[in-house]
């Protein structure tokens, strides 16, 4: 590797005046060259390329010894940067143990007992960027964001059906309703979460039921499409809907027309569907759990929303305008500089549902330890993305987990108070609202010190 020069800039921007703007993204594959996996190959774009053993990866290796997420590349203007996500078995670059490098032009790269290969070709790829940075309420001055809008504006007054992808958090339904908005589509935007509804009434709540057409249909009923009617419909989590009711809504699509449970003759329907999913819907029909047919007549217009780790440069104006949307002062209840960095490090496997939580919670409870409002930052960058869940509790049962977060609670929420209260026990139970009997039991629970009144008393 030291004798090979590494990558120049991955990507360049490129000012076309009136044409707008668009990013040049060196062509570069990487391939499975030794291991369970050999052959695979995919290619790398403006995209951060995840490799792991997770099947939310990029690059999924069935590799034993490979971590859930292993290895990143991230290209950039000044390469093709690899950073190993604390993997367990290290990630090696021709030989030499790494955190973080730039690759250059061709590389072998060790992950567990896998081995693969780096190689950049002198092709670019041309990927259109938008002036704008908000398209509805998706706010985003990043590259990744602004792809994202350049195509979400070229197709939203058009009837093309749009497949929103990636994990969850990301903004999938802030971006179609944003495509409805920007529509002349004069009827209602309707969203439905596939993965919500229950087995049994999916077909009913999709297409509608005539009376008597199973037991409980007491009246006539139309379905969401029908709702929809005139407007746009947002069948989320598409990846979860029922193998068999695949082939009712693919004819759906393609006649635009709906037939409801128990009924003979068809409805016309005008209906602009958007379809979103954390799922990779490719691998589902690879392992037959998603129609091919189906798959290929949803992504006329594919659209990949980015995680926020992608676009960390973007965090500090997400955290001003969810304080101002809070309520609150932007420039006086930011975080101070030590948070924001923490913010900014941070691995987001919520994305930005995520990071609007953690600055709610800034804003309400305000003086906590670091930890209370990122838990479970140190070490969690292994984690599946789209998992928001700290991983300390996903261990124990929904009871025992919401104990532990109440404790954990109790001890940072008393203890910064009772510092503020300079330990005086009847101070602390004003300011808390409680009484100075309920404030005693806790702080004994939390094994946290206190004195009572200023006159002495012993609060009993």
């Amino acid at each position: 590797m030291a004798d090979e020069p590494r990558t120049a800039g991955a990507t360049r921007l490129i000012d076309r005046g009136s044409d707008g703007r668009v990013l040049m993204v060196r062509r570069a594959t990487l391939s499975v060259a030794r291991g369970s996996d050999k052959g695979q190959s995919i290619a790398i774009e403006a995209a951060p390329l995840v490799v792991g053993s997770d099947p939310r990866c990029d690059l999924v290796l069935q590799d034993s010894s490979v971590s859930a997420r292993h290895f990143v590349i991230e290209p950039g203007d000044a390469g093709f940067l690899l950073r190993d996500l604390d993997s367990t078995n290290g990630t090696l670059v021709d030989g030499l143990r790494v955190q973080g490098v730039f690759l250059p032009r061709s590389a072998e790269i060790d992950a567990g007992q896998s081995r693969l290969r780096f190689a950049t070709s002198k092709e670019e790829l041309e990927v259109p960027l938008s002036r704008r940075t908000r398209f509805g309420e998706l706010l985003g001055h990043s590259n990744p964001m602004r792809q994202v809008f350049a195509i979400l504006e070229r197709v939203a007054d058009t009837n093309c059906t749009v497949l929103l992808e990636g994990a969850s958090g990301t903004g999938k339904e802030l971006a179609a309703r944003a495509l409805h908005d920007a529509s002349s589509r004069g009827g209602l935007f309707v969203a439905v979460d596939c993965g919500a509804l229950p087995s049994n009434l999916i077909e009913s709540e999709l297409f509608g039921h005539a009376r008597g057409a199973f037991t409980g249909a007491a009246t006539d009923r139309g379905g969401l499409f029908e709702e929809a009617d005139g407007g746009t419909l947002l069948l989320d989590e598409i990846g979860e809907l029922p193998l068999d009711l695949q082939p009712k809504l693919l004819r759906v699509l393609e006649t635009r027309t709906v037939r409801r449970l128990g009924e003979s003759q068809p409805r016309p329907v005008d209906v602009r569907l958007i379809a979103a999913t954390n799922r990779n819907l490719a691998r589902e029909v690879a392992a037959r759990r998603f129609r091919e047919d189906l798959f290929f007549r949803l992504g006329v217009i594919r659209v990949r929303m980015p995680g926020l780790r992608e676009r960390r440069e973007e965090i500090p104006r997400l955290v001003s305008h969810f304080v101002t949307q809070l309520g609150r002062d932007a420039t006086a209840d930011l975080p101070d500089d030590s948070m924001m960095a923490m913010l900014q490090q941070y691995p987001w496997p919520g994305n930005v549902r995520e990071l609007r939580n953690v600055v709610e919670r800034l804003v309400l409870l305000p003086g906590m330890q670091p930890e209370f409002y990122l838990d479970g930052a140190a070490g969690s960058s292994d984690r599946p993305e789209g998992d928001g869940s700290p991983p300390s509790l996903l261990d124990h049962s929904f009871h025992e987990g919401k104990r532990l977060w109440t404790e954990r609670f109790e001890r940072e929420y008393l203890g910064r108070q009772l510092q503020r209260c300079k330990g005086n026990v009847s101070e602390l139970a004003r300011v808390c609202g409680l009484s100075r009997q309920s404030c005693h039991r806790l702080l004994a629970r939390h094994g946290l010190g206190g004195r009572g009144d200023e006159t002495g008393g012993d609060d009993r």
